[in-house]
């Protein structure tokens, strides 16, 4: 058989292990270039979606936060509005009451105050009973006492025009009686009319009393009424605040935490993105060196094959040329020394 005959085969052999190498290490690495970009547009996306979602996670809690907590503010305000006008109302309607009163209560003072001066040392209501109030409260006992005198003087006239010791003792007498009589009778109404005067004053003074009494009852039951009522709105108004508040909290603590989730499982897929991604480039890698290697073995193997035929070729040769080596008295075979 001609050398390049026998070689053929091993060439062929060695060529398509080479081929099959350069093949199956080409479409590894493109697999695993393919298996990387889809990593990388894997995470790309990830990335994107989170970039969207998440600000608009915080966005829709912020503005939740910032709606409740305005309605609470509005409302409350608006409790608050209601309650004052309420007071301002009782407030009013309490002094437009007392004005009603007022006339009373300046009328119970005016008397208070004469009442107090009347009362004091000295004054009208307290001081003793004197002549001058005798003629001033019983102005018809001077001429009673004129007239009982000229008809006593008339009779002794009629009589020799002289008054004896007996008629001068019954003048004497009816003076007397006539003016105990009326000092008890002005003294009575003397006590009677200052009783009247302080009565009535006294009367006024009560009425005033009693308005004012009244007028501060009105001015305490406004203001209790119109405190309890911006008590109740204030407490209310703060209860909405504070529940908005929390709301708002919430909101804001359940939009943190599912941006944190959110985050971290993007993260999460991410990594494993990446993971698949640099274990595909690896794969390629080893696969490739793999492929080549199985190729490389081929290639060995063919040039095995042509190294064996030069060998075996060239042992042929030497044996033609030196027959007796083979021979008898020889090393090898004596079978083929023979031939």
């Amino acid at each position: 058989m001609p050398a390049a005959a026998a070689i053929i085969p091993a060439v062929i052999g060695a060529g398509a292990s080479i081929f099959g190498a350069s093949q199956a290490a080409g479409a590894s690495k493109q697999a695993a270039q393919l298996q990387y970009q889809a990593s990388q547009q894997g995470m790309q996306q990830i990335k994107d979606a989170l970039a969207k979602v998440l600000p608009g996670i915080q966005t829709a809690a912020d503005q939740a936060r910032s709606d409740v907590t305005g309605a609470a503010g509005t409302a409350a305000q608006n409790l608050w509005n209601v309650a004052d006008t309420g007071a301002t109302g009782i407030t009013g309607a309490a002094g437009q009451a007392n004005e009603f009163l007022n006339p009373f209560l300046q009328a119970g003072t005016g008397a208070a105050t004469s009442l107090a001066q009347m009362m004091q040392p000295g004054g009208d209501l307290n001081r003793n009973f004197t002549a001058a109030d005798m003629q001033t409260l019983d102005p018809g006992y001077q001429f009673r006492l004129d007239m009982a005198n000229k008809a006593l003087a008339n009779s002794a006239a009629a009589r020799g025009g002289a008054l004896g010791g007996g008629q001068l003792r019954a003048l004497s007498t009816l003076n007397q009686n006539l003016a105990s009589s009326e000092m008890q009778n002005a003294f009575t109404r003397f006590q009677t009319q200052q009783d009247a005067r302080f009565n009535r004053f006294n009367t006024l003074a009560n009425m005033g009393m009693t308005a004012g009494t009244q007028s501060g009852a009105n001015l305490i039951n406004a203001a209790n009424l119109a405190a309890g009522l911006r008590t109740g709105a204030a407490q209310q108004g703060g209860a909405w605040n504070y529940g908005a508040a929390q709301y708002g909290g919430t909101a804001e603590q359940n939009a943190a935490q599912n941006i944190a989730n959110l985050t971290m499982g993007g993260a999460q897929d991410i990594t494993q993105l990446l993971t698949g991604g640099a274990n595909a480039q690896a794969s390629g890698i080893v696969g490739s060196a793999n492929a080549w290697n199985q190729g490389l073995q081929g290639v060995a193997g063919a040039a095995g094959q042509v190294g064996n035929y030069y060998q075996q070729q060239n042992l042929l040769n030497f044996m033609k040329q030196n027959p007796g080596v083979f021979g008898r008295g020889g090393y090898g075979n004596p079978a083929i020394g023979n031939a």
